[in-house]
This record gives C-alpha cells, structure tokens and sequence, in this order.
C-alpha cells in the first residue's frame, strides 16, 4: 500500500519526542476511519493548528467545536460521532496514562500496548496497526 500516507507525510518525526508520538496517534486514529486520507490528514492539520496538541486540549473542547474544527478538515459526514469518540479517547489516555508516551513506554512490549489501545471504544485493531507501525521499537517498556 505505497499509496497510504504516514507520519513523514504530515511533518511527523515519531522518533524525535513525546509531542511527534502524540500527533502520530492523533492521525492515525483520523486514518483508522473509512474517509479518504486526504481527508484526514486534512482534518489532523486543522485540530493541530486549532492547539489540540495534547490529549488534555481535547477535554476543554467543546463537543460543537470540535465537530465544526472535523467539518473544517473535512470529516462532516462523520463529524458528531468523530468528535465523541475524540474526546473518549483523549480522555481515557489522559485519565489512564497521562500520556499517548505513557501508554506506550510502560507497556512491556507492542502486544501490550495495542491491548491497551483497543480497549478504548472505538480504536480498533487497524488504528492500533496503524500507529504501532510507526512506534520505534526502543520507546516499548523504556520508562
């Protein structure tokens, strides 16, 4: 699947910090949807320029902003039930872990941190697949 965009396409360095490993969990769960990519990398340009940079920023968001920040970006037809399922996870992450970093640097391996993933209603294996792809091996049980 060459056609499929990744982190390097949105300006996304995985590697590089704990804020990259945030914006690369943020697209994948827009990419994890059945839209057009486009679409969602649209839509991930226009929640990070909009200051959602943090799962935290997603609690003090509006349910109506950020429906009308995914109709902005494209995701209109999906807008409410996206915007549901943003706030879930972003929540869940930040209750649970504090951060996407977290979650993925306490796990002890990439089983554990997919497991952790899915449990979130809403990301599925194919998200989880996804964002695990891209996560370097070293960043699994390193806190």
């Amino acid at each position: 699947m060459a056609d499929d965009l990744g982190p390097d396409d949105l300006g996304i360095d995985v590697a590089r910090s704990d804020q990259q490993l945030f914006r690369w969990f943020l697209a994948s769960l827009l990419f994890g949807r059945n839209i057009r990519q486009q679409q969602a990398a649209r839509t991930y340009s226009v929640l990070i320029d909009h200051g959602l940079t943090s799962p935290a920023r997603f609690a003090d968001l509006e349910h109506e902003e950020l429906s009308r920040l995914l109709d902005e970006g494209g995701y209109d037809r999906f807008d409410d039930q996206m915007a549901d399922e943003l706030q879930r996870v972003m929540s869940g992450v930040h209750d649970d872990w504090g951060s996407v970093h977290r979650l993925v640097a306490t796990a002890a391996d990439r089983a554990v941190a997919e497991r952790r993933m899915t449990a979130y209603k809403g990301v599925g294996p194919t998200t989880a697949r996804i964002f695990l792809d891209e996560v370097p091996a070293g960043v699994y049980a390193s806190a």
